[in-house]
C-alpha cells in the first residue's frame, strides 16, 4: 500500500481519537477539565453493570415506576458534571412520558468533595420527612446552589419545602441515613463506577446499557432509545 492508500484510514484514526478525547475529557461538553474532575469521569463500564441493585420502594423515582426504561443514576451533590447530568436526565424524563424513569442513588466522592456526604444524608431527610418530590425539590435545589452547600443551605430548603425545622434538625444528627449513602456508593462501585456521574439504564428484561459522564442529551437519547427497543 502506498503513501496516498495510507492517507485516508490514518485520518480516520486520528479523527476518531480526537472525537473520543473531546468526549471522554470535556465530559461531553468540549470544555476544559482539572485532573480530578477528569479523573469522576473514568468509569469501567462492563458486565459489572449486571450487579446495580434492584430498583425498589425505598429509592427516589422520577417518573412511573412501570416504566419500560429506567435510568438509574449514581450522583454527588457537589459534582460539577451532576448538575450537568440533571437537567438532561429531567428533560429525557419528560420527553418519554411514561416510558422512562430516573432513580436517583448516592455516589459521594469524598476524597475530592468533602460536603458530599453530608448533602446525600441531608436529601435523605428531606424525603423522609417530605416524601419523594420533596426529594427531588431539595436534590434540584442542592445543584443549582452547589457552592453554597452547606448547613445553613440544606435548613432553609427544607423548611422551604414545609419540613419541620426540628424534625429536619434531628434526622441530619442522628446519623441513621449514612447507611443508606454508603450502600449506594458501595453498589455503585461494584456495578463499574469509578466517577461520577455513573448511570446505568436499565430495559424492561434488566439489560444494563452503562455510561459515563455528564453525556450531551442527544447521545442519552440514544441509548435510552436502544433500551427502548430491547424492551
Amino acid at each position: 500500500m502506498n503513501v496516498q492508500q495510507l492517507q485516508i484510514p490514518i485520518a480516520i484514526i486520528i479523527a476518531g481519537i480526537i472525537v473520543a478525547s473531546a468526549i471522554i475529557f470535556g465530559g461531553g461538553s468540549g470544555t476544559s477539565v482539572t485532573e480530578q474532575d477528569r479523573h469522576a469521569l473514568e468509569n469501567t463500564n462492563s458486565e459489572s453493570a449486571k450487579s446495580v441493585r434492584a430498583v425498589d420502594e425505598s429509592d427516589h423515582v422520577l417518573g412511573s415506576r412501570d416504566a419500560k426504561v429506567v435510568i438509574v443514576e449514581y450522583s454527588d451533590f457537589e459534582c460539577p458534571f451532576c448538575s450537568r447530568m440533571h437537567p438532561t436526565l429531567e428533560k429525557v424524563v419528560e420527553e418519554y412520558k411514561g416510558e422512562v424513569a430516573w432513580v436517583y442513588r448516592h455516589f459521594p466522592l469524598t476524597s475530592i468533595h468533602s460536603r458530599a456526604t453530608k448533602a446525600a444524608v441531608a436529601s435523605e431527610c428531606a424525603a423522609e420527612l417530605g416524601g419523594n418530590d420533596s426529594f427531588w425539590s431539595f436534590a434540584e435545589t442542592l445543584f443549582k446552589q452547589q457552592r453554597n452547600l452547606g448547613d445553613e443551605l440544606y435548613q432553609n430548603t427544607a423548611a422551604a419545602l414545609g419540613i419541620d425545622e426540628n424534625a429536619f434538625t434531628v434526622c441530619m444528627n442522628s446519623g441513621k441515613h449514612e447507611t443508606r449513602v454508603s450502600s449506594d456508593l458501595q453498589n455503585a462501585i461494584d456495578s463499574g463506577g469509578r466517577g461520577t456521574p455513573f448511570s446505568v439504564v436499565l430495559d424492561k428484561n434488566g439489560n444494563p446499557f452503562p455510561f459515563s459522564g455528564a453525556l450531551p442529551y442527544e447521545q442519552v437519547r440514544s441509548i435510552v432509545e436502544n433500551a427502548l427497543i430491547s424492551s
